[in-house]
């Protein structure tokens, strides 16, 4: 066709394989607001699930409310992902001109094909690569007398190419298409339109074939995860304000919980939120609240309150790049100092960590359980990354709700705040129900729950407080991961998202193997020692300027021989990045 102009075509070389066997195939979509990237991605990753293969969307995009440049990376694969990859092997892109915000974000390798709008005049930036194998060029728009007018959906029209290119039928790309849109005919009709014309040309080179390994799969966000997660463990009232990259918990929330016989209340901020978080809990009932980090700084004084008067209370900080308002839409391992030591005055607190989308569900079970076994707040670092990616995954069963609190006996008399008590957490009664009733308040107060101002007191109540991190150390010494072979000899620690290239990391350097605590705080210091026995130093890879879990390591271990491979920047590591940082040859 006169339309489609390809150079130097040629078939693509096999695909990239991931940890433990499977290939992967890579892609890029790029274009401005109202072109519907995020839209195809979506509908793509609907579309592999339905046939058996696993996937990973990642979205850029930047801090404006409305409009402006977009992009999702996708990987899918036969197996498991839990990393985007290095490189894509398609780029569609709509506009050169959109690219420029993506630096970092989208690469490419030598095989890959570029596909641009046919009228656009724009060049390729250098930090692309002069090398790319293949560019196409696509009529994405229409041009009358060198002016754009409405024409064909554009992301249709993509959508239709890729799916090609992979093989995939068009059948199931309507079936996708029809369910999205199927309350909308006119807009299906043309959507159709315009995805059967562009699968018909062909005009990108096949991709190699992905087998389907897996059924009963499904797509779910982080903050989908989290908010099922937290359902699933036994949350029935949920506060909350507003934030990114945190907004899509309170979200799924407002449409699932009622459901379950919750509630959810959109507060007029994050303090008044975490403030309703705590009253609720006061009341017997498991609560939550997520946030991101200028919402948890506002929090900080609630959180004190919690762990005094010793209530249940789980905060999800989905982190972004900072500080103050930072960069809303990056993601960044920011906020570790503050969920651990954050507060005035000396405070118990269970900071815990979410490695991937899968996990992140999971987690909050353990979240729930810590909370209201020992009554203190505990805080779920996700990120950006994990927040906002969207993952294919297969279909979860809800796990039993964990434990609740324990409770005084019908006939005993309930001291609330009672010392020298099992693992330093006191049996509860709700108020209002008969013997419930006892003071919960912020000043320090004797076991009867009395205001004092006496010095032995404090101490002894300070103590009573930290004994239950000292009990949850040792039931939870055993939550990590590792990663590579047991005796690999050079080592690594990381935390949170960064689980996701460590594994594909370790994976290509089987010289390497890799420590990941899932309990932050405390940490598993002796599970720790055990794991790096006999060694050397090593690297805590972390994305955040300062390295802030090598230091909050180094007040628990020794660490005097281990380095810092972390920056900031607001991008998550790449493979390829982390080998330079670990002066190793890239695979």
């Amino acid at each position: 066709m006169n339309e489609v102009e390809l150079r130097t075509a040629r078939a693509m070389t096999g695909p990239d394989s991931l940890p433990g066997g499977g290939a992967c195939i890579g892609l890029a979509l790029v274009g401005s607001g109202g072109d519907g990237v995020a839209l195809i991605g979506d509908l793509m990753m609907q579309m592999a699930a339905r046939q058996g293969l696993f996937g990973m969307m990642v979205q850029a995009y930047g801090p404006q409310i409305r409009g402006g440049e977009s992009a999702a990376i996708l990987r899918l694969s036969e197996t498991e992902t839990v990393y985007e990859g290095d490189h894509a092997d398609i780029l569609v892109c709509f506009r050169t001109s959109d690219l420029a915000r993506f630096r970092g974000t989208v690469r490419l390798h030598e095989r890959s094909t570029i596909v641009l709008d046919q009228a656009d005049p724009g060049r390729l930036p250098d930090w692309l690569g002069r090398d790319i194998a293949e560019v196409l060029r696509f009529p994405f728009s229409r041009v009358v007398e060198g002016v754009e007018v409405p024409g064909e959906p554009r992301n249709m029209l993509a959508m239709g190419l890729v799916c090609r290119a992979l093989g995939w039928s068009a059948e199931v790309a309507h079936a996708a298409l029809s369910q999205r849109f199927g309350h909308r005919p006119t807009v299906l009709s043309q959507n159709l339109a315009a995805f059967d014309r562009a699968y018909a040309t062909g005009a990108l080179p096949e991709l190699p074939v992905l087998t389907p390994r897996a059924s009963g799969l499904t797509v779910e966000s982080g903050n989908e995860a989290c908010a099922r997660g937290a359902m699933a463990a036994g949350l029935r009232f949920f506060a909350g304000y507003p934030i990114t990259p945190s907004s899509e918990v309170m979200e799924t929330l407002i449409e699932e919980l009622p459901e379950r016989g919750g509630r959810v209340i959109q507060a007029e901020d994050e303090i008044a939120a975490l403030g309703m978080v705590v009253g609720a809990s006061f009341g017997g009932v498991p609560s939550m609240t997520a946030t991101s980090g200028p919402g948890l700084s506002l929090m900080t004084e609630m959180l004190g309150l919690a762990s005094m008067a010793e209530l249940p209370v789980v905060v999800i900080d989905a982190q972004r790049a900072g500080p103050a308002t930072g960069m809303p839409s990056r993601t960044e391992q920011r906020d570790l100092f503050h969920a651990i030591y954050g507060g005035h005055g000396d405070f118990p607190r269970v900071v815990l960590a979410a490695f991937d989308v899968v996990h992140a569900r999971d987690l909050m079970h353990r979240a729930f359980a810590i909370s209201e076994e020992h009554q203190l707040p505990v805080i779920v670092l996700t990120d950006a990354y994990i927040a906002q990616r969207r993952q294919i995954r297969t279909t979860p069963d809800d796990l039993p709700p964990p434990r609740r609190r324990r409770v005084w006996g019908e006939g005993d008399t309930m001291l609330r705040f009672a010392l020298n008590h099992e693992h330093g957490a006191t049996p509860f009664r709700v108020p209002g129900t008969p013997g419930g009733t006892y003071l919960a308040a912020g000043i320090e107060h004797t076991p009867q729950g009395s205001p004092t101002s006496d010095g032995t007191m404090h101490q002894r109540m300070s103590e009573k407080r930290f004994e239950k991190l000292e009990t949850i150390a040792l039931e939870t010494s055993a939550c990590f991961r590792m990663l590579g072979v047991p005796d690999a000899p050079r080592l690594l620690v990381g935390w949170g998202s960064t689980f996701g290239v460590l594994r594909e990391f370790v994976a290509q350097h089987p010289e390497f193997r890799a420590f990941l605590p899932e309990v932050i705080h405390p940490f598993p210091r002796e599970s720790f020692e055990e794991w790096r026995a006999g060694t050397h130093g090593g690297a805590v890879v972390e994305l955040s300027y300062q390295g802030q879990l090598h230091q909050h390591m180094s007040s628990v271990c020794d660490m005097t021989r281990w380095t810092r491979a972390c920056r900031s920047g607001g991008l998550p590591l790449s493979v390829a990045e982390l080998a330079v940082m670990l002066e190793v040859s890239p695979c």
